[in-house]
């Protein structure tokens, strides 16, 4: 009985996470920047090329008895600035050790942010 309450809030908790993860789909796309015409049109079509875009990451594995490990890391593009030479992303992460011989691991949560500066 124990078990089945703790299995029901991992998996509200995993449920929280993924509405999360399409709520940041909801977000408007990157300002993409104006050909100033400094740069020919190859080296604009480049720059679209680069363009980042959101990243997400699903591992999970076990083996027979011995659980499941689970984790989920998630990049996401917050902000650019007009030339395109400062962005800074968001990320988090989430992770847990399901079943097995010593039941379910606490879940480690984390987020953060990531600036980026191109020369």
């Amino acid at each position: 009985r124990i078990e089945e309450e703790t299995n029901a809030k991992m998996l509200a908790k995993i449920l929280i996470l993924f509405c999360l993860i399409h709520i940041s789909f909801a977000l408007p796309k990157e300002y993409q920047p104006q050909n100033s015409g400094f740069f020919n049109d190859e080296d604009a079509l480049f720059a679209n090329l680069q363009r980042s875009k959101r990243q997400f990451n699903l591992q999970g594995g076990g083996s027979p008895g011995k659980g499941l490990d689970l984790s989920l890391n998630a990049r996401v593009p917050v902000w650019q600035s007009g030339n395109a030479r400062h962005s800074f992303d968001a990320t988090g992460q989430y992770a847990q050790h399901l079943g097995g011989p010593y039941g379910n691991s606490p879940p480690q949560w984390g987020v953060g942010g990531i600036y980026t500066y191109r020369f």
